[in-house]
C-alpha cells in the first residue's frame, strides 16, 4: 500500500495548523536565484542555508541524555528509532520548499526516501557517541534473545537452532550499516553537509508519480551546489571532499527499506503498515 492511499490526497493545500511548519528565513542569500546543474534557473530561497537547516533539525534532534540507550532499556532501541524518524519526517515538512510541493510529491518522496534519511539522522545522532546501539551486533543479538526466549530442553534447543539461523540476516544488516557508520565518522561529517546530504536525499526526482518533477530535481541540484560551496569554503585544502560525502551516500541503501523496518520499527508497530506510521507522523 502506498503512503498516498493512507493519506488524504483530496486536497492540493499544504498549509499547516498547531505549528506544525515552521517557516525559515531566506535572508542572507544574495542573488535571488541560481543556474542548477541541469541548466535551470532555480531559486534560492526555496532551500535555507545549510547552517539554518542544521539549526532547525537540532529543534528536533533528541539529545543524548534525554533517554537511556542501554541493555537494561530493552525497549530504548526501538524508541529511539521511532523518535530519529519522527525528526526526519518533521526535517522534511518543516522545509519550506518541501511543503510547498504538491501535496501528493510530497508523500510520494517520503514514501520513496523515508529509510536513508532515517538511517542518515541515525548516523548524525550516533556519531558523537563512543558506543552506537543502534549499529551494535551485540545490542540486537540482546535484544533479539529478550524478544524471542525459547523454552528449555530438547524442543528449546531445536526453537533456539531456528532463531539463530532467522537471526543471522538481521544480525548482518546492523554490521552492514555498522561499517557505513565508521565511514562516516572517519570522514567527519559536520552538521551543516547532514543537512545538504538530507536535502539531497529527499528531493529525489526519479520517484515515480511525481506531478512537478522537474521542481524536485532543481531542488536537488541547488542542495548539491549548497553543499559544494560549504565544502570549498569550510574544507579549501581538500578538493576531493564534496564528491566523497556525495559517493557515500548510495551506502544507505545497502540495506532495503523492508528490512529497516524489519529492523528497528516491526516490533514497534507490529502488523501496522510502515505507510500508516509515517502518514501520522506527517499528519502530526
Amino acid at each position: 500500500m502506498r503512503l498516498t492511499a493512507v493519506c488524504d490526497t483530496s486536497t492540493e493545500d499544504t498549509s499547516e495548523s498547531g505549528g506544525c511548519r515552521d517557516d525559515i528565513g531566506n535572508g542572507g542569500l544574495g542573488d535571488p536565484s541560481v543556474t542548477t546543474a541541469t541548466g535551470r534557473r532555480s531559486p534560492v530561497g526555496l532551500l535555507p542555508p545549510p547552517l539554518l537547516c542544521q539549526q532547525q533539525a537540532q529543534q528536533h534532534m533528541p539529545g543524548y541524555g534525554e533517554f537511556p540507550l542501554y541493555p537494561v532499556a530493552q525497549e530504548s532501541v526501538y524508541e529511539t528509532s521511532a523518535r530519529l524518524l519522527f525528526m526526519a519526517v518533521k526535517w522534511a515538512k518543516n522545509l519550506p520548499s518541501f511543503s510547498n510541493l504538491p501535496f501528493r510529491d510530497q508523500v510520494i518522496i517520503l514514501e520513496e526516501t523515508w529509510s536513508e534519511l532515517f538511517l542518515l539522522c541515525a548516523i548524525q545522532w550516533c556519531l558523537p557517541l563512543e558506543a552506537s546501539p543502534l549499529f551494535s551486533p551485540a545490542e540486537h543479538a540482546a535484544l533479539a534473545l529478550h524478544n524471542n526466549g525459547t523454552p528449555g530442553g530438547q524442543q528449546g534447543q531445536q526453537q533456539g537452532q531456528n532463531h539463530n539461523s532467522k537471526a543471522a540476516a538481521p544480525l548482518t544488516d546492523v554490521r552492514i550499516l555498522q561499517e557505513v557508520l565508521a565511514r562516516f565518522r572517519a570522514i567527519g561529517v559536520d552538521p551543516a553537509e547532514f543537512a545538504c546530504l538530507k536535502a539531497i536525499l529527499l528531493f529525489k526526482a526519479d520517484s515515480r508519480g511525481l506531478k512537478d518533477a522537474h521542481q524536485v530535481e532543481a531542488l536537488q541540484d541547488q542542495a548539491q551546489l549548497m553543499l559544494q560551496q560549504h565544502v570549498k569554503t569550510q574544507h579549501p585544502t581538500h578538493p576531493v571532499r564534496f564528491g566523497r560525502l556525495l559517493l557515500m551516500l548510495p551506502s544507505l541503501r545497502y540495506v532495503p527499506a523492508e528490512r529497516v523496518e524489519a529492523l528497528y520499527f516491526q516490533r514497534t508497530i507490529g502488523n501496522t503498515p510502515m505507510e500508516k506510521l509515517l502518514c501520522d507522523m506527517f499528519k502530526c
